[in-house]
């Protein structure tokens, strides 16, 4: 569950937005990714869409589900969050960062 406070929950790093699921019981502040929002969150779906068109498709190469033997199809691009925080889709994912990632500072590597 998410707990959004000012993107009224219509961003790709609200977990349940990127999923396309509906927020429920969540501690979001202000949701407007709820059906009774629907058209507000179709045009942010369209929208995010329109710039790219695999944004909710952050899908894994290797694995069904997060393990370290997947890794991301499009890197991530942090800059000060380390890949520590759930701005970082690899981090979001639970996976590593990889080689497609272009981070900085990046904390998220595999452990040997």
């Amino acid at each position: 569950p998410c707990s959004c406070k000012k993107s009224k929950c219509l961003k790709l790093y609200c977990e349940c937005f990127a999923r396309r699921a509906y927020c429920k019981g969540c501690k979001c502040q202000c949701c407007h990714n709820t059906p009774e929002h629907e058209e507000v969150r179709q045009k942010a779906i369209s929208s995010i869409l329109a710039r790219d068109s695999n944004a909710f498709f952050r899908g894994q190469i290797g694995a069904t589900g997060p393990s370290s033997a997947s890794k991301h199809l499009k890197g991530c691009h942090c800059k000060k969050s380390a890949c520590k925080k759930r701005y970082c889709e690899c981090y979001q994912a639970g996976v590593p960062c990889g080689d497609h990632c272009k981070c900085t500072n990046c904390q998220n590597q595999p452990h040997d």
